[in-house]
């Protein structure tokens, strides 16, 4: 039985580990000597070194795919290992455990921009004056790689906040490396996406009892967005191929807080799309294989509700057909 990394597929409910599948693969169906090796090469047990196999990669996941789901679901690799687990029998990380950059959007949703006008009118108001701005440049932080968790863990509450509070996010995985995209390119730099809970702290994002000029005017985005297991991600990575537009039909993003739904909104009403964000972000910087740009939240933040989040909360962050993120708050 593998306790290490390994790099794994859905088919149906049960998860196929791909590197042991494509050695079967390549002894059984090209008769490869070596197959080990060379499924290791094709097929590294990490998503980054995946994405950084590109095309070759991907090409041997589908002959592999292909080759497995004409196999009993008790079928073994070349050491006598399972070939297909269940929930149970694995457990999920993070699609990009380390990742080289995190960029996540703020303020990126007409919906979220405004949510603190509570008179509808006033709010259908602002909405059109913020439309007719056609804002170009985004507001961009990012949070730190060590700050991602998996499926499953923890969102921690800290001593140092009482306004811990969740937003659901499409975030895109960069697949191919690039610098100065253009929009009409953007696309073909994507690997795949996911879900990330941007995890805030409203109380040290807005220090606002601190009577200094700077905080008076500017975010604390590092420690209002980066305290521990602040960036969960997952629950998979969904290639490129399976979600060709995320705005046909708009993806939903949807946030529930121990049943609750608290977010209801899709991606009709972001501000900045992500061709544009991803031309904007690679103009002077090189976007790498594993890079996560995530694409901002919609309406139904905790202070919608009045609602910050609480130990023992659960909160299921859902995209489809990305899948639910679900974890539960502790105390630290």
């Amino acid at each position: 039985m593998h306790t290490e990394e390994r790099l794994g597929a859905y088919i149906g409910d049960l998860i196929v580990d791909l590197n042991s599948a494509c050695a079967l693969y390549l002894k059984e169906m090209e008769h490869r000597e070596s197959a080990a090796r060379w499924a290791s090469a094709l097929i590294p047990p990490c998503m980054k070194g995946f994405l950084l196999g590109g095309r070759e990669s991907l090409e041997a996941v589908e002959k592999t795919l292909d080759f497995i789901r004409t196999k009993d679901r008790n079928a073994v690799g070349l050491d006598g290992e399972r070939i297909f687990l269940s929930n149970k029998e694995a457990r999920l990380c993070a699609p990009i455990p380390r990742p080289g950059k995190i960029y996540c959007l703020a303020v990126n949703d007409y919906g979220h921009a405004t949510e603190a006008i509570k008179d509808p009118e006033e709010r259908r108001k602002e909405i059109a004056r913020l439309k007719s701005l056609k804002i170009d440049i985004p507001m961009v932080f990012q949070k730190q790689p060590a700050l991602v968790c998996g499926p499953g863990d923890p969102i921690i509450k800290p001593r140092a906040s009482n306004k811990v509070d969740y937003e659901c996010e499409l975030a895109l995985i960069i697949g191919t490396r690039g610098k100065y995209i253009t929009k009409e390119e953007a696309y073909r730099y994507i690997a795949g996406y996911t879900i990330l809970i941007d995890v805030s702290f409203r109380d040290q994002e807005f220090p606002n009892d601190v009577p200094w000029r700077m905080y008076e005017k500017n975010i604390n985005w590092t420690k209002g967005k980066g305290m521990d297991n602040a960036a969960p991600m997952g629950p998979c990575l969904v290639t490129r191929d399976s979600i060709p537009d995320p705005y046909s039909p708009p993806l939903k993003l949807i946030t529930r807080v121990n049943g609750q739904v608290r977010q209801n909104g899709d991606l009709s009403e972001m501000i900045i799309r992500i061709p544009r964000l991803i031309e904007y972000l690679s103009n002077g910087t090189t976007l790498e294989p594993g890079d996560v740009i995530s694409t901002g939240t919609v309406w139904g933040t905790a202070r919608c509700w009045n609602g910050y989040l609480k130990a023992n909360d659960i909160v299921e962050c859902e995209i489809l057909p990305i899948g639910i993120l679900r974890h539960k708050v502790v105390e630290d």
